[in-house]
C-alpha cells in the first residue's frame, strides 16, 4: 500500500509534465526530420494514449467511474459503432486538416509558427467553445439538434479515458469543420503549426477524460485536465460548465469556469430533473433520442 502510495502521487504531479516532455521531443523531431506531418500526428499521440490506458486501469481515481468489464461488454456494441466511427471521423479530418493547410494561402502563411500558434489555438478554442456552449444552453430547433447530437457523450455515469470518443460522429464533423478546417482554410497556417495545434489539441482530449488522480496545478488556468474537465459532466447543472477543449481562457472570459482545487463532482452524467432516457435505451435509439425527451430535456437547460 505504500509503494501504491507513492507511485500514484509521483503519478499525480509528475504524469503531466512528463508527457508535455515527450510531446515536445516527439514534435521537434518530427518538424526536424521535415517528413509528411499526418502520420506524425497519430505517432506522436498514440504511445501517450496506450500509456495513460495502461495507468488508469491499474490505478483509478475513483473505482465508480471505471471501465470495467462488466459495463464495458454491454456497452461494448456502442463503443464499437460510436467512438470507432468518432475516432475514424477524427482522424480522417485532421489528416485533411494537414492536407489543406498545406494548399491553401491566407494572411497567417508569412507569420512565424510562434505567432500563428497562439492565434490558432485562440481562433479554434473561441469557436469550439461557442459551439459547445451551445449544445448545451441554446433553445429551439437549433438546440435541440445541437444537443441530441451531443447528448451520448454525457448520458453515462462514469468518465474514463476512451469516454472521449464516444459520442455522434457528427459532432467531431461540427468541431472539425467550424472550429478547425474553416478557420485553416481562411487563414493559410502552415503545416508545421497545424500539427503542433493537433498533437496538443489530442494531448488534452486524453488527458480531459481521465480517471486518475492527475494534478495540473495553476496549469489549470491555463489548460483543460481532468480537475477542470470532471466538472463538465457533472449531475449538477450548475457545475456542468468549463466548455474549453484544451484551453480554459474563454470559460474564463465568459464567466463559465468552474473549478474546486482537490475536490472531484459528487455524480456524474446527466440531472435526473433533465427527463433523457439512460444510456441503454440511448443505444436502442442511436445516434439520438425522440423529439419529445429531447424538448423536454431542453425546458431543463440553462440558456445563454
Amino acid at each position: 500500500m505504500a509503494i501504491e502510495n507513492k507511485i500514484r502521487r509521483i503519478i499525480r504531479w509528475g504524469l503531466y509534465p512528463v508527457s508535455w516532455i515527450w510531446v515536445i521531443y516527439a514534435l521537434n523531431r518530427f518538424l526536424a526530420m521535415g517528413v509528411d506531418e499526418r502520420p506524425a500526428w497519430i505517432l506522436i499521440t498514440l504511445p501517450l494514449l496506450l500509456t495513460y490506458l495502461v495507468i488508469e486501469l491499474t490505478l483509478p481515481m475513483q473505482k465508480r467511474w471505471s471501465m470495467t468489464w462488466r459495463t464495458l461488454l454491454p456497452d461494448l456494441a456502442y463503443i464499437v459503432s460510436s467512438g470507432a466511427t468518432v475516432a475514424l471521423v477524427s482522424a480522417g479530418l485532421a489528416m485533411l486538416t494537414i492536407t489543406i493547410s498545406s494548399k491553401t494561402g491566407g494572411p497567417a502563411g508569412d507569420w512565424p509558427v510562434w505567432i500563428q500558434l497562439p492565434v490558432l489555438f485562440l481562433v479554434f478554442e473561441f469557436m469550439n467553445y461557442h459551439i459547445h456552449r451551445g449544445m448545451h444552453e441554446l433553445r429551439g430547433p437549433l438546440g435541440g439538434l445541437l444537443w441530441r447530437i451531443h447528448a451520448a457523450h454525457h448520458l453515462p455515469e462514469r468518465l474514463y479515458l476512451l469516454m472521449h470518443a464516444v459520442s455522434h460522429p457528427f459532432n467531431a464533423v461540427l468541431v472539425q469543420a467550424f472550429a478547425i478546417i474553416l478557420p485553416i482554410w481562411l487563414m493559410g497556417y502552415s503545416p508545421d503549426a497545424v500539427l503542433i495545434f493537433l498533437v496538443i489539441n489530442a494531448f488534452h482530449g486524453i488527458v480531459s477524460h481521465f480517471n486518475v488522480d492527475l494534478r495540473l496545478g495553476w496549469a489549470n488556468y491555463i489548460f483543460v485536465g481532468p480537475e477542470v474537465h470532471r466538472y463538465h459532466h457533472s449531475a449538477d447543472v450548475n457545475e456542468a460548465k468549463n466548455y474549453g477543449a484544451t484551453l480554459t481562457l474563454w470559460d474564463q472570459i465568459f464567466g463559465t469556469f468552474v473549478f474546486h482545487p482537490g475536490l472531484a463532482p459528487q455524480e456524474l452524467g446527466v440531472s435526473p430533473d433533465a427527463n433523457l432516457p439512460p444510456i441503454s435505451s440511448f443505444r436502442q435509439s442511436w445516434p439520438c433520442p425522440s423529439d419529445a425527451l429531447v424538448r423536454k430535456a431542453l425546458s431543463k437547460r440553462t440558456t445563454f
